[in-house]
């Protein structure tokens, strides 16, 4: 009988235990260069902390302002727990600017602000321009449970017909 009541106690704990979903906003720049891109990011003063900035309003820490981005791959510039933003609202209220330096040198540098953009067709600043969604579904795992992510991604692809 304690056998059956302990079971019965461990079974309800467990059911009570709901995976609760997390959602957030992902910011992401992606590339589609024939070429390796240094990314040079200018965070608001807000958002900065000894050459490093603060990539998440949810939390996750801190990264480098300025990286390389490989040739066909993408990078989180920021994470953020609303997901009713416009990917270029959040951007002006995250960043001064941004700069893309190719490796290739017959290519222009390109800065991004969100008054003007140099070296690139579009600006991922203004609101007309068009982002990639997708919707992604994740789990953190953590020690104990999965928590279940829900990530509205917007991506912003720097490719050569920009140029």
């Amino acid at each position: 009988m304690k056998k059956l009541g302990m079971i019965l106690i461990i079974l309800s704990l467990l059911s009570s235990c709901k995976d609760e979903t997390t959602y957030q906003m992902q910011i992401l720049i992606k590339n589609e260069t024939n070429s390796i891109l240094t990314i040079k990011l200018f965070p608001k003063s807000d958002y900065l902390y000894v050459g490093l900035y603060d990539f998440s309003g949810i939390g996750g820490g801190f990264r480098e302002t300025e990286f390389q981005l490989e040739i066909d791959s993408d990078i989180e510039l920021y994470i953020s727990g609303d997901v009713n933003k416009k990917p270029n609202v959040l951007v002006t209220e995250v960043f001064d600017s941004i700069h893309v330096i190719p490796f290739n040198e017959n290519k222009t540098e390109m800065k991004f602000s969100p008054d003007t953009v140099i070296g690139y067709s579009k600006n991922l600043f203004n609101a007309d321009t068009l982002w990639i969604y997708e919707l992604q579904n994740f789990d953190l795992l953590t020690n104990f449970q999965k928590n279940p992510v829900e990530s509205h991604a917007y991506i912003f692809i720097i490719s050569e017909e920009g140029y």
